[in-house]
């Protein structure tokens, strides 16, 4: 048995009004309903999945309460200004001001949906270069690291490049060689597992399914680091 108390339609139903009343003075006065029933789950399964997270890295910032997204959204670059968010998310990663363009692994919920998947924080041109050249050197780990990753029902999401990089390559590895970004995630619609620990099994289940994958990338990004 986990220490998890579930996420329900009463958590997303405040969410979803907090973010339309839009207002310090609703937030205030709903701020431990919203602690009780969508950030203090969302902190439990951080630390539940800890353990499995501290086998694949040692290095990832693993205290729940850093770990989990706040509810109120940081509007100073954005144009959108309203001020609290309904979805809320698990970065599974290290510090990331201390390990730039490093992998990730997430969870996030929102009132229609829920993911879950691995890709790299932030990845530079220079850092998909690197990937590019490594995914050429060591093609075979990384289609193992594919497999891996599909077995737990994630699939590829890309952003490409109008032009081909290297027009080539077959079009079995150009579909991950001419990418600007990439990553691979779990999506489900239904909401029915967040009640209660069939979200933990999952997410133990796929978290392993991604850890080749999150291997993979983590190697290019040491040496990343060490090229300066």
């Amino acid at each position: 048995m986990y220490n998890y108390s579930g996420i329900n339609s009463d958590a997303f139903w405040l969410l979803g009004q907090n973010k339309f009343n839009n207002s310090k003075e609703f937030y205030d006065a709903n701020k431990a309903e919203i602690k009780r029933l969508a950030l203090l789950p969302m902190q439990q399964i951080a630390e539940i999945i800890s353990n499995d997270m501290m086998n694949i890295d040692n290095m990832m910032n693993l205290i729940p309460s850093k770990m989990v997204s706040r509810i109120r959204r940081d509007t100073r670059f954005s144009k959108d200004k309203s001020l609290y968010r309904e979805n809320i998310w698990i970065m599974f990663m290290r510090p990331k001001a201390d390990w730039p363009s490093y992998p990730c692994m997430w969870f996030e919920v929102t009132p229609h949906s829920y993911t879950y998947g691995v890709s790299v924080f932030e990845a530079t041109p220079r850092y998909m270069e690197l990937y590019r050249q490594t995914l050429l050197e060591r093609t075979d780990e990384f289609l193992t690291a594919v497999k891996d990753a599909e077995k737990t029902g994630a699939k590829l999401y890309a952003d490409y490049y109008k032009k081909e990089k290297n027009s080539c390559l077959p079009d079995s590895l150009k579909m991950y060689y001419n990418v600007k970004s990439i990553y691979f995630m779990v999506y489900s619609d239904d909401l029915k597992p967040l009640e209660n620990e069939k979200i933990i099994t999952e997410l133990k289940t796929g978290y392993a399914g991604f850890t080749s994958m999150y291997n993979f990338f983590k190697s290019i990004s040491d040496e990343y680091i060490s090229l300066g």
